[in-house]
């Protein structure tokens, strides 16, 4: 009797599907892609930031600085040369150089291919998702790099006319050039 009973459960549709439902390993539905293209990393600086709407400083030096102040911010300098021709006295700290005219900050520079510039306190990244983020579009586009305008001030990104890589930046006053 065990014998017929253990031949009509094998034989029987429903049983082999019921062992075969607890056998077999089951897989997830399968979900579709998406696709997202990931933002770049950000600080929390970065994060919280909206676009800027002046330029106060750059590397901590505001071009309302003098002599005096720009010592006090960042010490003695690498190198300090003076200009017979213009009469601009540049003073040199690591990649940063402060250009001062009659003792007054003319111009703040950035060069050797930085790959982030502070503004107004702010770290930007030099590539384009972010500048566009804290500037926007140039007002101006040049050969050698674009220009952006914030009242009297202005920020010029220089890039490689052959390359398009960012070789330096400069923030100086419009109205006084």
């Amino acid at each position: 009797m065990k014998a017929l009973l253990l031949l009509l459960g094998l034989l029987s549709p429903l049983a082999g599907e019921m062992q075969a439902a607890i056998d077999l390993p089951t897989e997830p539905a399968a979900q579709p892609a998406l696709w997202r293209i990931p933002a770049p990393a950000q600080t929390p600086e970065e994060q919280k930031a909206p676009p800027l709407r002046s330029f106060d400083s750059m590397g901590d030096i505001s071009l309302s600085d003098n002599l005096e102040s720009v010592l006090n911010k960042k010490g003695k300098p690498d190198a300090v040369e003076k200009d017979p021709y213009t009469g601009f006295t540049e003073c040199r700290y690591g990649k940063l150089t402060v250009g001062l005219y009659e003792g007054v900050v003319y111009y703040v520079h950035t060069g050797s291919s930085p790959d982030k510039i502070i503004l107004n306190g702010i770290s930007i990244p030099l590539d384009k998702f972010w500048l566009r983020h804290f500037l926007g579009e140039p007002d101006y586009v040049a050969e050698d790099g674009d220009v952006y305008m914030r009242g009297n001030a202005a920020l010029k990104i220089y890039r490689d006319p052959l390359s398009g890589k960012i070789t330096g930046a400069d923030l100086f006053d419009e109205a006084a050039s």
